[in-house]
């Protein structure tokens, strides 16, 4: 059932005499059995024409054809009918030129299951074989591949990423054209790294692994920054993904997976590259550098999980989890399942995990007489003790402590 914001539009560009479709990924998750997220809309009207006819609109796509229309809070993108033009950058058109023919704009978008038409009544429009593909379940280009993706190489992740979010096949022809021609250069890595998140969040996120790394775009995006991984390590890329499968959607969670097997700098040097945020950096930095500790190592243990922050020290416990679960290692397993009951003791005991959880201040410990770095090193030195003790997490019995000790010189542990 079409929202009252879209029959509205529906309504206005009806009385001027204009063409309305909703067009693209909106019709193929409909028939897709899904509730479209968004809808992209095409016109025989021009952008000039519509900027007139609404009080609220959005004008920065106004070049390409495209005005954003804001209805009941929702922007709607609305693009005049073009025709094919050339893609010398390998990402913008060099012009517009537009047509009244709807079968000429569709003839020029990415793939054909985007490239269907509906109109008010539901009716479907199509020029170039999506509802066959769709029925098929097959990702295909409309028309030639290789010009598809020499005018957008973004395109090529694009139809990778259709594939693992809808649990599609490749067409042979798309899938050859990417493994004779991987390159993606002039494309930033920032609108790579938004196709790549969303393969990893997907649904048939080993099946999307799978395709990038068979075809050569993963090895691709890698040469960028950290190409010694690559001949080094590629074999193992396809194990990174099957892994992911036994992970909750969190991004952190398979990012770790994709890089744990680089070197500490070459995670370092990729995920920098690729524009991840400091903190998502740093919290996939952090699931592989302590993916094996122990809770044997009372001390070690805590400390991670002090350092990670408990809920993402949940995260590495279901990381290490995921790990042995596709390794199929019921050793490794046993010592997953005891790192997760020790975690869940401490949660449960309320054990002291962090400086500021322990019974004594800084400024308490200053008063004995300890100054500068003296009283931080008092400080974790009772804190290591207390991780071995928790019931002695009590101001007396801290401050006896340091008492008996000579400025930190005695090894309290």
């Amino acid at each position: 059932m079409m929202d009252a914001a879209l029959e509205k539009l529906f309504d206005i560009f009806e009385s001027r005499g204009k063409s309305l479709y909703i067009v693209g990924g909106a019709v193929r998750d409909m028939l897709l059995g899904e509730h479209p997220k968004d809808y992209d809309l095409t016109t025989d009207a021009t952008p000039q024409e519509m900027e007139g006819w609404f009080d609220e609109v959005i004008t920065l796509g106004k070049s390409y054809g495209t005005i954003g229309v804001l209805m009941e809070g929702r922007v709607y993108e609305i693009t005049t009918f073009r025709r094919e033009t050339l893609y010398t950058d390998g990402r913008h058109p060099d012009g517009v030129a537009f047509t009244d023919d709807p079968r000429e704009d569709v003839s020029r978008r990415d793939f054909t299951v985007n490239g269907l038409l509906m109109d008010r009544r539901g009716v479907i429009f199509d020029y170039v074989g999506g509802l066959r593909d769709i029925k098929d379940g097959v990702v295909r280009c409309i028309g030639s591949p290789e010009e598809r993706f020499d005018e957008d190489r973004l395109r090529k992740w694009r139809g990778i990423r259709l594939a693992a979010e809808k649990g599609l096949e490749v067409d042979d022809a798309l899938r050859k054209a990417i493994e004779e021609n991987p390159t993606t250069e002039g494309v930033s890595v920032e609108r790579i790294a938004q196709e790549l998140n969303r393969i990893l969040m997907s649904p048939k996120v080993a099946w999307g692994g799978y395709l990038l790394v068979r075809t050569g775009l993963l090895a691709e995006l890698f040469n960028r920054s950290v190409p010694a991984f690559v001949s080094r390590c590629e074999d193992y890329l396809i194990d990174s993904f099957e892994i992911m499968v036994g992970q909750p959607a969190a991004l952190e969670l398979r990012l770790a997976a994709l890089v744990l097997n680089m070197l500490p700098e070459e995670r370092k040097t990729f995920l920098r590259a690729m524009h991840y945020s400091s903190r998502l950096t740093d919290q996939v930095l952090k699931l592989c550098d302590y993916v094996l500790v122990d809770c044997t190592d009372v001390v070690k243990f805590k400390g991670c999980l002090a350092e990670l922050g408990r809920q993402e020290a949940i995260r590495l416990l279901e990381f290490r989890k995921s790990i042995a679960e596709w390794n199929r290692d019921a050793a490794c397993a046993k010592k997953v399942e005891a790192n997760i009951q020790a975690w869940q003791r401490i949660e449960a005991a309320g054990e002291p995990l962090l400086l500021s959880e322990l019974a004594v201040s800084g400024r308490e410990v200053a008063a004995l007489g300890y100054s500068g770095p003296e009283i931080a090193a008092a400080l974790n030195r009772l804190l290591e003790y207390v991780y071995l003790h928790p019931e002695e997490n009590q101001r007396d019995r801290l401050l006896a402590r340091l008492e008996r000790e000579d400025h930190g010189k005695t090894d309290l542990a």
